[in-house]
This record gives structure tokens, sequence and C-alpha cells, in this order.
């Protein structure tokens, strides 16, 4: 099932209701530590892998890689840029520039980034588990876009489903978004009665306490 099918309502999704609904299943899927580069930053869209890994003097810069991966993801995509080191940036500011024109969702970097006020300005989601100063530039380089990466303890491969925002980021493997979906959808109904049950509790309350 598309993606399409489920319209704005994807604007609803919360990371704890599709957490909720991974519990339920059984499945893994919460990548923890990452943090958001705004308050409001919320990036629901499919993934597109990105492995980043240290090579000193790698023949393609790391700014030139990301672009690459970006041309090679169709927009609402978020990137899940996963790297083996934090002592230097997998992202900046430039890389948000582009990735914001070419109509990217977002972006999770499973590593550092920098250029966070600049990010922020433009509006981009990035979550990052790093903050560094220190260029990426000649000491990293991107891989195959598109290849699985590991994100703490979770594995992200391609089309899975990324939901960011500012509690976290979960991520739902392809062949199971339609049934978590349903499933979140679900519980955000029930939320919405435990809502009005409550104030009608608080109202009764009141009332038996008024004189």
């Amino acid at each position: 099932m598309e993606m399409k099918t489920y319209g704005r309502r994807l604007n609803q999704l919360r990371t704890p209701l599709v957490s909720d609904a991974l519990d339920k299943m059984g499945v893994e899927g919460v990548i923890t530590g990452l943090i958001p580069a705004f308050d409001q930053a919320v990036a629901v869209g499919r993934a597109m892998p990105v492995p980043v890994r240290s090579r000193p003097n790698a023949h393609k810069g790391l700014r030139e890689g990301l672009m690459e991966a970006i041309d090679l993801s169709a927009k609402g995509t978020v990137l899940v840029v996963s790297a083996d080191t934090r002592t230097c940036t997998a992202w900046g500011g430039l890389v948000s520039r582009y990735a914001k024109l070419s109509g990217i969702a977002g972006a999770v970097v499973c590593g550092a980034t920098r250029d966070i006020e600049e990010t922020a300005a433009i509006r981009l989601p990035v979550f990052a588990s790093a903050l560094t100063p220190h260029s990426g530039y000649n000491r990293v380089e991107v891989l195959s876009p598109g290849t699985p990466v590991g994100c703490g303890s979770i594995t992200v491969r391609k089309d899975d489903l990324v939901v960011a925002d500012r509690d976290g980021v979960v991520v739902v493997p392809s062949t199971l978004t339609p049934e978590v979906l349903d499933i979140a959808f679900g519980l955000l109904a029930k939320e919405e009665d435990h809502i009005t049950d409550m104030k009608k509790r608080l109202k009764k309350h009141r009332q038996s306490r008024s004189p």
C-alpha cells in the first residue's frame, strides 16, 4: 500500500504512537539519542539509507556524495545517514540547503552534524546524534546509497517508513507499514476517547465537590 493512501492523516502521526504500534507487534524500531535541529522539527517519509565511512583522503568529497544520494531520492524522502565516526561531520549546512531545494522531507543522521543554526533557519528537519564543527571533508566518504545501514540496534532499509519528531525517531519496516499505521491510527482514536473520558471524569469530580 502506498503512503499516499493515508494522505494528510500522516501529518497526525507522532513517534510515541508509532512506537506503541510496533510494541504491539513485538518489533523494535526506535532509534535513541537523536536530537532535532529545532524544536518543531517533524519528518515523515520513506527512507533512503546512506552509509558514511571513515576514509582519509577519500577521492570524492562528503558533500558531493551526499548530494548524489539526494539526487537518487524522491521528493518526500527521509535520508538516513549512518556514519562510523562522530569525530567529524556526516552532514552540514550546504547539504541541508541542497536537500531543502530538492524536496527532501528531512535527514536522520546517526553521526555528527554542524551548521545547526543554518539548518534550523531553513527549517529542514534534521535529527543527529552529535554536533561538531570538525569537517568530514577528506575524512569520510559516502558509500552506496540505498544500502541497508545500522543505527544503534536498528537496521534501516530503503523505503522503510521513518517518523521523526521532538520525541525521537522511529523506523517501520516497509513490509509492515500498512499494519503499523492502522494500529497507530487506531491508538490515536482511542487517545481522543481517553481525553473525552478524562474531561467527563474531571467535570463529575468537580460537581461532587461543589457545595
